[in-house]
């Protein structure tokens, strides 16, 4: 048996204001090359928003956006493992090779922007 480790970094931005906004984003870390493929980045990002009504409390601000871009994180990678598939059932590359996006090799994947507002 192998034990491998892979490594998802989050990071928060917490917004001044009255929305008290909090930013999370969560990246992936394409080392060891057997995540995704060399010099690739998986990123996603999350945003909370407390509810005017509700006490600011940072914390939670933080664990809701962190879970939204965890599970974007989530749905990306398994995106990208249908895609390796595919090419793999075909043939193609999987892992390094040009994937059905047509990047070529150790040219980044394209990182998100900053999705839709979520409410907490």
């Amino acid at each position: 048996m192998t034990t491998r480790s892979w490594t998802v970094t989050v990071t928060f931005e917490d917004e001044a204001g009255d929305d008290g906004a909090t930013w999370a984003r969560a990246v992936l870390d394409s080392r060891p090359d057997d995540v995704l493929g060399p010099g690739e980045v998986l990123a996603a990002e999350g945003r909370a928003v407390r509810w005017p009504d509700h006490p600011s409390v940072v914390v939670i601000g933080r664990q809701m956006a962190a879970a939204r871009a965890l599970v974007e994180l989530g749905h990306r990678l398994g995106d990208h493992a249908v895609d390796d598939a595919f090419a793999n059932a075909y043939g193609r590359p999987a892992l390094g090779g040009v994937p059905a996006g047509g990047r070529p090799p150790g040219d980044p994947a394209p990182v998100t922007g900053r999705g839709t507002a979520s409410t907490s």
